[in-house]
């Protein structure tokens, strides 16, 4: 994903919703779609697409009421900034383990 892509997703209103719902305490997509009001379909789109990026991961399982088993997400970013810099857009994200990683690497390696 470029840092344009990057910068799409993350001022997008669901997935910002989820990367700060999630930041505390994994959370299923049920749940988050539930209280943030997002519609079942784009919550799953959204979800897979920030654990595809690695900007979510997925932290265990829990059993619903109806004895099911549900995937648990937790936001990996910490700090995420939007710069202009020089005519370019570029983006800083910092994680809970401390690593900082730039739009500019996006392309080259591999979600964390």
């Amino acid at each position: 994903m470029n840092a344009y892509e990057l910068s799409k997703l993350l001022i997008d209103e669901y997935s910002a919703k989820i990367l700060t719902y999630a930041r505390d305490k994994p959370r299923s997509v049920q749940d988050m779609c539930q209280r943030l009001d997002i519609p079942v379909t784009l919550g799953y789109r959204r979800v897979n697409t920030l654990l595809s990026e690695g900007l979510l991961s997925c932290e265990g399982r829990a059993l619903t009421q109806r004895g099911k088993w549900t995937k648990l997400y937790v936001s990996q970013v910490r700090r995420a900034q939007i710069f202009f810099d020089d005519g370019k857009v570029r983006l800083k994200f910092e994680f809970k383990t401390g690593q900082v990683r730039w739009s500019d690497d996006w392309e080259a390696a591999p979600a964390v």
